[in-house]
């Protein structure tokens, strides 16, 4: 939701779990270190559900960021059902989605034809491979953001073929 005069958003979907918990240690550190380096390389302020200061109800500020931010980072790692949430509503209105995934997890059925950065955040070479990654994906994005397919996408595609 950038106003006039501030950066584009990059939307960060992700497990965030409890305070000091290993899901939002994990998180935290995949934002700080992977993808706000990368966002902010490309022009983008980064912002995670936990991160919004204003008053209002959690959910519709959530699904405002998904409707109107230039970008979205979804974070697949553990299965989070807010997660595979969030990312329906970001290929219901066809925009651009970036993913990754903690390296070693199995990318789910519904989302495995989408291309997934595989991360290990606990290793360096893993980290910088996978922030380079994000930066080139950001790029194309940004070449055509309105080139989109998603599997919500193609079923409509399809579906309209077929009429």
């Amino acid at each position: 939701m950038a106003k006039k005069g501030q950066s584009k958003v990059c939307f960060v979907i992700a497990p965030i779990g409890e305070e000091a918990s290993d899901t939002r240690v994990r998180s935290d550190q995949v934002l700080r270190h992977i993808i706000g380096p990368a966002a902010e390389d490309r022009g983008y302020e980064t912002v995670r559900a936990d991160q919004i200061s204003e008053p209002g109800l959690i959910t519709a500020q959530v699904i405002q960021h998904l409707l109107e931010d230039a970008l979205v980072v979804a974070d697949l790692t553990g299965r989070n059902p807010n997660v595979f949430y969030e990312l329906a509503i970001r290929h219901a209105i066809r925009r651009p989605i970036v993913q990754i995934i903690q390296i070693g997890e199995a990318i789910p059925f519904e989302v495995s034809q989408s291309r997934t950065i595989q991360v290990d955040h606990h290793d360096l070479d893993s980290a910088a491979k996978c922030r380079a990654e994000l930066c080139r994906q950001i790029e194309a994005v940004e070449r055509d953001a309105g080139d989109v397919d998603s599997p919500i996408s193609m079923a409509i595609d399809l579906q309209s073929l077929r009429s």
